[in-house]
């Protein structure tokens, strides 16, 4: 995509384009964060569907649903959600722009198009973001758009740059014609601030930051436009000042015992040591966060929202939901 004259600016709205596309470096908890994105779109009043196109059946076992396949369906008041695939988008895309309804069926079944979407995965790329698209643009009877919130959970960061320009990449190499137009049309979305945002997810944690601020020098160089970063699982402070100086300073195991002792625990100084060493870990988490933050807001010009770490023995329904609720109070 060619980049604008200016990178655009970053925006603070959280909701304030039709397609989020959600990426982050691999166990930072895109997906995660996704769906909670889209079930706070639904709280905010916008008629939403969730997308994923990478066929791992995350956002069922998620949402505890049967198997999502490319047909649309609402799983939720007001949420929707389908899995795209590259062969059901090329079939769709023969039937609606060519009227090939059982031709379609034979030409994807076919194993040229089977070799070409993988062993091209520009190709592939370029269908499912066509799908978002078509979904992006459609109206109702009534001329509204089907869908207020379209929620993308896309590649991660290491392959979101090649994702998003396999579409121009498609038009360059199609110098006229039907695809040519379908690729532009899908660039035009991209690019467009009203339609289109890029939200980041990372953790504050040395890699997953460091692969963030690249990706944001990248992403601004493609002219499309970043939502707040998101940070995932942020540890909150669990001790007080006292508390801290005293892991801090070493306080000895001993002590440690004798004062759960007074309290009325039973505790001898192995139970002492193991609790400073708890402490001490917690102390190194919440260091290394404060440098993440601060190199996150010196170095990426993007506002951030931060999601807190929940210890569950499983993350389900009930930890997706205290999560949108946090992303669902950053909404207007």
């Amino acid at each position: 995509m060619s980049p604008p004259a200016a990178p655009p600016p970053p925006s603070a709205d959280l909701f304030g384009a039709r397609l989020l596309i959600v990426t982050g470096k691999g166990g930072v908890g895109k997906s995660t964060v996704a769906a909670a994105l889209a079930l706070a779109g639904v709280r905010s009043g916008r008629k939403t569907c969730l997308v994923e196109v990478e066929s791992r059946q995350t956002m069922a076992a998620m949402f505890a649903t049967s198997p999502w396949d490319f047909t649309e369906r609402e799983f939720r008041p007001g949420l929707w959600g389908l899995s795209v695939d590259p062969e059901a988008s090329l079939a769709e895309y023969l039937d609606l722009f060519y009227g090939a309804g059982r031709l379609s069926k034979l030409v994807v079944g076919s194993s040229a198009v089977q070799f070409a979407t993988t062993a091209a995965p520009g190709v592939k790329d370029v269908l499912l973001i066509g799908k978002v698209k078509e979904m992006e643009q459609r109206r109702g009877s009534d001329g509204r758009h089907v869908y207020d919130l379209i929620v993308l959970d896309a590649p991660p960061t290491g392959r979101i740059v090649n994702f998003l320009r396999a579409p121009e990449s498609a038009g360059e190499l199609v110098g006229i014609g039907p695809i040519r137009q379908q690729a532009q049309s899908v660039v035009d979305m991209l690019v467009d601030p009203a339609r289109t945002r890029l939200q980041l997810v990372t953790l504050l944690e040395e890699m997953p930051v460091q692969e963030t601020l690249e990706a944001v020098e990248h992403l601004h160089a493609l002219g499309v436009t970043l939502g707040p970063v998101i940070v995932n699982r942020v540890e909150a402070a669990r001790l007080s000042d006292a508390q801290r100086s005293a892991v801090r300073d070493k306080l000895d195991p001993a002590a440690v015992a004798a004062i759960l002792d007074r309290a009325g625990l039973q505790a001898d100084e192995a139970i002492g040591e193991a609790l400073l060493e708890v402490g001490a870990a917690h102390l190194a988490r919440q260091d290394l966060q404060a440098e993440m933050r601060a190199r996150l807001a010196a170095d990426a010009p993007v506002p951030s929202i931060e999601l807190p770490a929940l210890h569950a023995d499983r993350f389900g329904p009930a930890e997706l939901d205290l999560l949108a609720d946090v992303l669902a109070e950053q909404s207007p």
